[in-house]
């Protein structure tokens, strides 16, 4: 049966009488028409726009937008960033849904605040896909020395080690999509059962083998509401990460080595003047508490070598605290080892990981504190390499977990 067979009846009769779209934006955050007022100024010229947005917003007189395109669709809008599970994964799925029933050649979903959107920005996430036949853009917003560490420290150099692409941000929560990848995205996951979309997008395109892009955007990264807990959110991100690595296996076990991957626009060194300070000893103290009182995680999510590492770091002078690139590395290839094995409660399991995270920001942050932009950027660039030259570490250990002792 087709996705779209489960749009509710009335979004499918606002499509049917708007006809055919040749991009469809799907804009999940937006509760307000004042929301929607950049959109008055057209953009795509000679192509047909559908905006699709949530019933938990204002009601929209179509009469304001050319040619009326305007879908409401019934879901409860989604907190902003991954605070939840399901949260901005469920915003795609349902614009997804909106674009195949349009027959829409691209989408372009854009979960990041109202204030930031704009016709320009989402154009340029969908011209690759119209123009150039990519299937998935991210964007590459603005880079800060502090900013998006979890992103920095974790999710970029991980992508890039595992799936062989450098891209910037592959947690983006504004993407363009091609109707090829809306539909390969909606079809049912023969493992988990469920759509593709609700998972980790990046690796399902990639792993696919559907060509992606980068393109460059004036706007900082979008951050979690001020209510959000970190741990919480380290927690998410990292458990869906981690059942990635493990559904998708087969793909980064054969992949080797990482390339850029086809950027748009200027992604010159970008660096934003931090706003606040960060409180590198009461992170420090943090990490040597958790050492103190995770012991009996910690030991079974780590082998002896690195814990031994970790012993060190608990007795450095907080103006020599650094951690080195190979032992923060391997602490991230051992969680996600554990995650695999189940050895303990996977949320008391990635919980536990969050005092070693701040001592890496801690050690970070010291490093980082008088650099230059070139000297962040390599900073950044060396980590990545980090990844990459310890992938055998992970792949002695994901194959033969019961042998390797390090």
């Amino acid at each position: 049966m087709p996705e779209t067979e489960s749009l509710p009846q009335q979004v499918k009769e606002q499509i049917e009488n708007i006809g055919h779209a040749d991009v469809v934006i799907g804009l999940p955050s937006f509760k307000t028409g004042e929301d929607l007022s950049w959109a008055l100024n057209g953009g795509f010229s000679g192509l047909h726009v559908l905006l699709a947005y949530p019933s938990s917003g204002d009601v929209v007189d179509p009469a304001h937008f050319p040619g009326g395109r305007l879908v409401r669709y019934p879901i409860p809008a989604p907190e902003r960033y991954l605070s939840g599970p399901t949260s901005v994964y469920g915003s795609f799925h349902d614009v997804l849904q909106i674009s195949q029933k349009a027959g829409s050649k691209a989408c372009c979903v854009w979960n990041s605040t109202p204030q930031a959107a704009s016709m320009e920005a989402i154009e340029q996430l969908v011209r690759p896909v119209l123009e150039q036949s990519f299937d998935l853009v991210f964007p590459s917003y603005i880079e800060a020395k502090l900013g998006s560490l979890v992103n920095s420290s974790i999710i970029s150099p991980l992508t890039r080690a595992l799936y062989g692409r450098r891209i910037h941000f592959p947690m983006a929560v504004d993407l363009g999509f091609s109707s090829t990848l809306v539909d390969w995205l909606l079809q049912t996951d023969a493992h988990t059962r469920q759509p593709r979309s609700s998972q980790w997008i990046a690796s399902e395109a990639i792993s696919a083998g559907l060509p992606v892009c980068q393109v460059s955007l004036p706007m900082e990264t979008p951050r979690p509401a001020d209510s959000a807990d970190l741990s919480s959110i380290l927690t998410v991100i990292l458990g869906r990460l981690f059942a990635d690595l493990e559904r998708n296996a087969s793909f980064w076990q054969r992949a080797g080595g990482s390339q850029a991957v086809p950027t748009f626009g200027t992604l010159d060194a970008r660096v934003e003047d931090e706003v606040a300070p960060v409180e590198v000893q009461r992170m420090i103290e943090t990490f040597q508490l958790g050492y103190r009182n995770l012991a009996e995680i910690w030991g079974v999510a780590l082998p002896p070598a690195t814990l031994v590492g970790l012993k060190k770091l608990t007795k450095t002078a907080i103006s020599e605290f650094r951690m080195p690139d190979d032992l923060w590395v391997r602490v991230v290839y051992d969680f996600a080892l554990a995650h695999r094995q189940r050895a303990i409660n996977r949320e008391h399991l990635l919980r536990a990981m969050m005092p070693l995270y701040l001592a890496w920001v801690a050690s970070y942050a010291l490093e980082m504190k008088d650099a230059s932009t070139n000297d962040f950027l390599n900073r950044l660039e060396r980590l990545g390499l980090a990844y990459e030259n310890q992938k055998p570490y992970l792949l002695s250990r994901w194959r033969w977990p019961d042998r390797f002792n390090p």
